[in-house]
C-alpha cells in the first residue's frame, strides 16, 4: 500500500534543504559584503541582516510550494529548474520592492539580498538534484504507478520513468489495455496511471475508468522525439489541441544562444589556457603527429566545417580502421551501429585518458567562439553520413551542431545512430535556455565522473 507519508518525508527534506542552503548563502553573501566594505562604503551588523534573511528563507518555501517543488513529482530536472529559476526572480523582486519600501524606516543591506540571489540561482537547483537523486535510491520514493497500454511501447515508457527514477513516478506494474476495466490494482495502491496509447486510439472511454480508480491520470500519446518539454494545450471548442514549436528555430532564441556562447567561449578559452597548453604538450610527448585533430562536419544549413580536437588516435587511424572492419564482422557490426568501436586499439595512450574526460573536444572552444559551432546543440554528423540522416537533416542542420548535447548526457556511446537522432530532433523542438543550463551542468558531472566517449 502506497505510504503518504513518504510524500511529506520527501517535501520536508527538500524543505529542509532549501532552507539550510539559504541560511548559508545569505551569511556568505553577508560575510562577503563587509569584505567590500572598504570599497563599497559601511560595514553591515549582521542584526540588520538577520530580518532579511528570514523572510527570505521564509518566502523561498512559501513560492516553492506554490511552485509545486516540494515533493516535485512528476518534474524533469529541466522542469524544475525552470521553476525554481522563476520561482526565485519573483522572490526576490518581491524582496527587493518590500525592503525598498521601507529604505526610509530602516537601513536594509540590500546588496546582501543580491549577492544571495545570485547564488542561490545556481546552488538551490544543483542542491536539490543531488538530494533528489539520492532519495531516488530508495524505494519509498516516489509515488506508485501503474502503466496501461499496449506492448511494446507501453514498456517503453515504463522504462523511461525506471530509468529516471528521480521524477518520482515509480512503476509498480504495466498492464495490457484490457485491464483498465478491471480491478487489478487499487487506487490506494497507485495513485497514479498514466495511459499509453496511439494517436488514432480514442483516450475518453478509457480515461473515465481510470479516473473512477486513481487520483491522477496521465495521458502518453506516441508522437515520437516531437516537443514535449514547452508543449502547451489548446481548447479548440471542446477539441484538445497540442500546439508544438521548434523553440530552437525562432530568431530571438538564436540570437540569446548565441551571445551565450560567444560569451561562455571566451571566458572556457581564458580561463582553461594553461591546461589546454599541458595537454597539447602531453599529446605531442605522447606519440608522432599534429597535436590537433581536424576533420570535415556538417554544420548549419549543409555548410561543410573543420571540427577541431586534440588528436587522441593514430597518424594512420582511418587505415587501421578499414583494416578493421574488413577483417573482423563483429567490429563492423558494431560500427556500423554505434558509429564507434569499443576498445579501439587506434586510441594512444594520452588520447584514451583524454576520451574518457571529454577534454579532446576543448578545442571546439574555438569553433564556438568562430560562430560554426555552439556550446549545446545537436551532434557535429559527418558528411559519410548525410544519407543515414534521412528527413532528420534538414531540421538538425538549421542549426549550429554543439559541444555537448541532449544525447551526449542522455546516452552518451551507449545510443545508437537513430537514437542520436531522435535525440537531437528532440533537443531542437524542447529547446529553452534552462534545458542548455541543465545540459550543460550534466556534462560537467559527465566530465568529472569519467563517463566520456
Amino acid at each position: 500500500m502506497w505510504k503518504r507519508n513518504s510524500w511529506f518525508l520527501v517535501s520536508a527534506l527538500l524543505m529542509a534543504l532549501d532552507t539550510a542552503l539559504l541560511a548559508v548563502l545569505f551569511l556568505l553573501a553577508f560575510e562577503v559584503r563587509n569584505a567590500l566594505a572598504p570599497w563599497i562604503g559601511y560595514a553591515v551588523q549582521w542584526e540588520a541582516a538577520l530580518p532579511l534573511a528570514r523572510v527570505g528563507i521564509l518566502l523561498t518555501v512559501a513560492v516553492f510550494s506554490l511552485y509545486n517543488l516540494y515533493p516535485g513529482y512528476g518534474l524533469t530536472g529541466i522542469k524544475e529548474l525552470e521553476r525554481a529559476s522563476k520561482a526565485l526572480a519573483i522572490l526576490f523582486l518581491a524582496l527587493s520592492g518590500t525592503f525598498y519600501l521601507n529604505k526610509p524606516f530602516q537601513r536594509f543591506p540590500r546588496s546582501i539580498l543580491v549577492l544571495t540571489w545570485g547564488m542561490a540561482w545556481w546552488v538551490l537547483p544543483v542542491g536539490r538534484a543531488l538530494l533528489r537523486n539520492w532519495l531516488s535510491r530508495f524505494s519509498w520514493y516516489g509515488a506508485p504507478t501503474v502503466v496501461f497500454g499496449h506492448a511494446p511501447w507501453a514498456r517503453e515508457v515504463a522504462g523511461t520513468l525506471q530509468w529516471s527514477p528521480r521524477i518520482g513516478w515509480r512503476v509498480c506494474a504495466v498492464l495490457p489495455l484490457e485491464a483498465v476495466a478491471q480491478e487489478n490494482v487499487s487506487a490506494r495502491q497507485a495513485p497514479i496511471a498514466v495511459l499509453v496509447l496511439s494517436p488514432a486510439e480514442e483516450p475518453a472511454p478509457y480515461a473515465r475508468l481510470l479516473a473512477q480508480r486513481y487520483r491522477r491520470v496521465v495521458l502518453v500519446q506516441n508522437y515520437a522525439y516531437f516537443g514535449s518539454l514547452w508543449v502547451e494545450a489548446r481548447d479548440l471548442s471542446g477539441k484538445l489541441g497540442l500546439e508544438f514549436h521548434y523553440h530552437l528555430l525562432r530568431p530571438f532564441s538564436r540570437w540569446l544562444k548565441r551571445t551565450v556562447d560567444i560569451v561562455g567561449s571566451t571566458i572556457l578559452l581564458i580561463g582553461l589556457s594553461p591546461l589546454l597548453l599541458l595537454l597539447a604538450l602531453l599529446i605531442k610527448l605522447d606519440s608522432p603527429g599534429p597535436v590537433l585533430f581536424r576533420q570535415k562536419r556538417l554544420g548549419k544549413d549543409f555548410r561543410l566545417f573543420e571540427v577541431l580536437k586534440f588528436r587522441t588516435m593514430a597518424v594512420d587511424a582511418e587505415e587501421r580502421l578499414q583494416e578493421i572492419l574488413a577483417r573482423d564482422p563483429v567490429a563492423r557490426a558494431q560500427y556500423e551501429k554505434y558509429h564507434k568501436l569499443e576498445g579501439d586499439p587506434r586510441i594512444t595512450r594520452v588520447g584514451r585518458w583524454l576520451r574518457k574526460f571529454s577534454l579532446d573536444e576543448l578545442p571546439q572552444l574555438l569553433n564556438v567562439l568562430r560562430g560554426e559551432m555552439s556550446l549545446v546543440g545537436p551532434r557535429a554528423y559527418m558528411p559519410s553520413e548525410l544519407e543515414a540522416m534521412g528527413s532528420y537533416a534538414e531540421i538538425i542542420l538549421r542549426v549550429h551542431p554543439g559541444m555537448t548535447g541532449w544525447w551526449q548526457v542522455q546516452g552518451r556511446h551507449r545510443t545508437t545512430f537513430p537514437q542520436r537522432l531522435q535525440m537531437d530532433e528532440y533537443y531542437i523542438s524542447n529547446w529553452s535556455l534552462w534545458m542548455d543550463i541543465f545540459i550543460l551542468l550534466k556534462t560537467v558531472w559527465v566530465v568529472i565522473s569519467g563517463q566520456g566517449g
